[in-house]
């Protein structure tokens, strides 16, 4: 249940996040496309952590 807290958590604050840094400094380019990498970065290791927990229940 640990993994599948995490990587739900990770995923909310990927979606979370991108908005606020989107609108703080829309300015910088750079940075919002980096926050773009890092957030999609974010949400693919929630998913892994939320698939892995999925795999484990099922192996049981």
């Amino acid at each position: 249940m640990k993994l599948f807290n995490i990587g739900l958590a990770m995923m909310v604050v990927a979606v979370i996040a991108l908005p606020i840094v989107a609108v703080v400094n829309p300015i910088n380019r750079d940075f919002v496309l980096y926050a773009f990498y890092f957030c999609g970065l974010l949400e693919l290791i929630g998913l892994i952590f939320v698939l892995v927990h999925i795999i484990k229940l099922k192996k049981r």
